[in-house]
């Protein structure tokens, strides 16, 4: 069965929002080191040193682990092999395994600026709020994936929620809203 047009809408927001920081239709190492300042920027880090360098680094190891989706070796990953890497990950493929779980616990470690191993709706709200999506969104997004907030949003939670938002297809899965957008 071909990849649903919700899941790959999912996908490419998540490629164009996230990964390809500057807009080229591909991702490469700079968008990385782009990402990277960006983040910086939000938590007054700076790149070169402390919790700065740490996160330019682990946005290298990313990228290092990630360019193996390159298939024709052009030195970027497009939106096609983006989708067919995520794609592998649904059906059971761990090849990418490696870059995905980085990415994944570094995600959690940005939003879980307090360090307590939780993520709360002020932590949630400041690493996915940008232009397209709101503090509302943010705010009903984070009851959507918390289940009105009875769920404690801990690394093992967001590991599920995680892997739901990259490989299902219905529409109202808590996990679709990791990334605070409320429709794809």
């Amino acid at each position: 069965m071909a990849m649903s047009d919700f899941r790959r809408n999912k996908l490419i927001y998540v490629f164009k929002a996230f990964f390809d920081v500057d807009n080229s239709g591909a991702i490469d190492q700079q968008d990385f080191c782009l990402a990277a300042e960006r983040i910086c920027r939000v938590h007054g880090w700076t790149v070169n040193e402390g919790k700065g360098a740490e996160v330019l680094q682990r946005l290298l190891d990313v990228w290092e682990a990630l360019k193996r989706a390159d298939s024709n070796s052009d030195g970027s990953v497009d939106q096609n092999e983006w989708c067919t890497m995520w794609e592998t990950y649904a059906k059971g493929g761990n090849d990418s395994q490696e870059w995905q779980d980085k990415y994944r616990d570094f995600y959690f470690s940005i939003m879980d600026t307090s360090g307590e191993g939780t993520i709360e709706l002020d932590e949630f709200a400041a690493v996915n709020k940008r232009d397209d999506v709101s503090d509302k969104d943010c705010s009903e997004a984070f009851k959507l994936l918390s289940k009105n907030n009875s769920s404690i949003v801990n690394s093992s939670t967001f590991a599920q929620l995680w892997k739901e938002f990259f490989t299902s297809d219905d529409p109202s899965a808590p996990g679709n809203f990791i990334y605070g957008k409320l429709k794809f």
